[in-house]
């Protein structure tokens, strides 16, 4: 009968309560997304990749006496970031076990796989994030205490003299930091509280304060002497499929299908040169 509420309409909420759950889960579980480039608006339909330009830099000079200015060009180049991550995850529910489920199960299969995608996400951008230029000059540097790795100021002094003679800006900049690491961080005097420092930016999720113009993570994925120094144009993100999640029928063995996937890629850019890795080598 028209105008009555029916399983379409139903199904049609239910779908987008789960999108909601899951998008909620990607936004405060990928924590490193907010602190790299985001091209994915770059995407257009049937690009296999997307091509970051780079470019060099003129040079001012002063004029001598009777002698002309020095003829430069501008040179340009590229960074492609390949979209090849297509990665999801696939899960079949017998109607047995939802009927006799007491939680919401369908929506912990959605906030397990959001919360597995958000980690694989992240997992792949710390294997970029590494990837600091280890010559001309070197940014894969061991700790001033060499013996025990203990962060120290001198250390982030360095990560930040690095990334200013790139010319890097000096807002954007971040540490992401092992929880042992951490913990050192907490110790400096000059290392400020995220919720004391009074940032006008919104906080991430993880994020624990500042220290010489740097925010501050905490990422569980990295050993316990890893230490990422970046500013944000270091690695470049493109998403060319939105986190998607479907279910369909399976009569034959009265079940339900669910498949959670996404499609994406990311790449250091400008051979690693704005980023900075301490990993007590």
């Amino acid at each position: 009968m028209a105008g009555e509420i029916g399983v379409t309409e139903i199904a049609a909420s239910s779908q987008a309560l789960i999108s909601s759950v899951v998008q909620e889960v990607l936004k405060t579980k990928a924590q490193l997304l907010p602190t790299v480039m985001d091209y994915s608006s770059l995407v257009g339909p049937g690009d296999k990749s997307v091509a970051i330009n780079k470019r060099t830099q003129f040079t001012q000079e002063t004029k001598a006496e009777n002698t002309d200015f020095t003829k430069q060009v501008l040179t340009f180049s590229a960074d492609t970031i390949a979209l090849t991550d297509h990665e999801g995850t696939y899960a079949v529910l017998e109607d047995i076990a939802k009927f006799q489920s007491k939680p919401d199960i369908v929506a912990e299969i959605a906030k397990e796989m959001a919360m597995e995608m958000a980690k694989d996400i992240d997992d792949k951008l710390l294997v970029q994030l590494k990837l600091a230029s280890s010559s001309a000059p070197d940014h894969i540097l061991d700790y001033v205490d060499t013996a025990g790795d203990v962060i120290a100021l001198a250390d982030i002094a360095n990560a930040r003299y690095l990334l200013n003679v790139q010319n890097c800006p000096f807002e954007d900049r971040w540490i992401v930091a092992s929880p042992k690491k951490e913990s050192e961080l907490l110790a400096i005097d000059n290392f400020r509280n995220a919720n004391l420092y009074g940032s006008r930016d919104a906080l991430v999720n993880g994020e624990i304060g500042s220290i010489y113009g740097f925010r501050v993570l905490v990422h569980n994925s990295l050993a316990d002497d890893d230490c990422l120094f970046y500013h944000k144009s270091h690695v470049g993100f493109a998403r060319q499929m939105e986190a998607s999640f479907e279910s369909d029928r399976n009569l034959a063995s009265a079940s339900t299908e669910f498949l959670m996937q996404n499609l994406y890629g990311s790449k250091v850019l400008d051979s690693g040169l704005r980023g900075v890795y301490y990993n007590g080598v």
